[in-house]
């Protein structure tokens, strides 16, 4: 017996325009991801970060080696859709009486060959714009490649770790857990870090707390160089507190967020970019929430994600020194 009701269009098309919608959405990070509320004893104590041992003669500066033009909805969960900003791709080069170092090394000589090893839809939501290559900044400004001793790496994401192999006579310092498992589909590339050439020394946390983390390391012991464990972002993800010259004191997160807001108003990446790129949503969420207190009981304290051109661009780009 034929049905006497006949399919209508229209409705199947609003209804498909309704379903995108919601999962359109959902991807974008709605409703939110619930951020946990740390009690003193899951975050430690005290809240106030230490100050250093004595007069701090440490200066640093940001290398933007390239940017990306993308959506605000992209960076941050609840961004608007209509608002565009800048993602920057960045190193840091910390300069202290005792040494002078780089902080990852953002896009490097080899990217353009490097980044074509991911398949086309990572091309297309990682497309990135070269500025300068770390090596070149330093180089064009006098600065020695022999003098960069050591290199240390947020974590070892493509973006991060595509400059490691034009810093050939410095130590290489991650922890070894961002080694474990670095698939191509999770942001690694393994040819920026592959070969016996690489002078490795991975990290080893110290029992000695610092602030609000139970592990730390204090890299020149006067506590103007400390690094932290912070979890959720890649298995062996690090951040690095910075003692200035002026008092001032900055917390290098890596990609824990990708813009500042994230940890002011505790906001996660939106949720298919988390997919993507995080290792445990959980995790990650209790690092935003333990950096959020620890803004709010440090008022001094300058949060420099690694991506945030806003925060960046104030900062200001080298040669421009911070901290002096």
């Amino acid at each position: 017996m034929k049905s006497l009701i006949k399919p209508n269009p229209i409705y199947f098309l609003y209804l498909t325009c309704v379903i995108s919608l919601f999962l359109f959405l959902y991807l974008l990070g709605y409703p939110a991801e619930t951020i946990p509320s740390l009690s003193e004893k899951q975050i430690g104590n005290p809240y106030q970060i230490p100050k250093p041992k004595g007069k701090s003669n440490l200066i640093f500066s940001i290398l933007k080696t390239g940017e990306a033009k993308t959506l605000e909805g992209f960076v941050i969960e609840g961004g608007s859709i209509f608002k565009t900003v800048t993602v920057a791709h960045s190193a840091f080069y910390i300069q202290h009486p005792k040494g002078s170092f780089l902080f990852d090394t953002g896009l490097g000589t080899n990217i353009k060959e490097q980044f074509q090893v991911f398949p086309l839809y990572l091309k297309l939501l990682m497309d990135y714009k070269l500025i300068q290559t770390a090596k070149e900044q330093l180089q064009s400004n006098g600065i020695a490649l022999k003098s960069i001793e050591d290199v240390f790496f947020s974590h070892l994401h493509w973006d991060h770790a595509s400059g490691l192999k034009d810093f050939p006579l410095a130590k290489i310092h991650s922890l070894e857990s961002e080694l474990f498992d670095p698939k191509l589909e999770l942001g690694y590339i393994s040819s920026q870090f592959d070969g016996d050439l690489v002078q490795w020394s991975h990290l080893e946390f110290t029992n000695l707390p610092y602030a609000s983390y139970e592990k730390s390391i204090d890299w020149y012991g006067d506590g103007t160089v400390v690094f932290v464990p912070m979890k959720g972002h890649s298995e062996g993800s690090i951040g690095l507190f910075l003692h200035t010259q002026n008092g001032q004191i900055y917390f290098l997160t890596g990609d824990i967020v990708w813009c500042k807001e994230g940890f002011t108003k505790q906001k996660h990446k939106p949720r298919a970019a988390r997919w993507i790129v995080d290792f445990d949503t959980v995790s990650l969420g209790e690092e935003i929430a333990r950096v959020h207190d620890l803004i709010q009981n440090n008022p001094e304290l300058q949060i420099v994600p690694a991506h945030d051109d806003g925060v960046q661009t104030l900062l200001g780009f080298y040669p421009v020194v911070v901290g002096k």
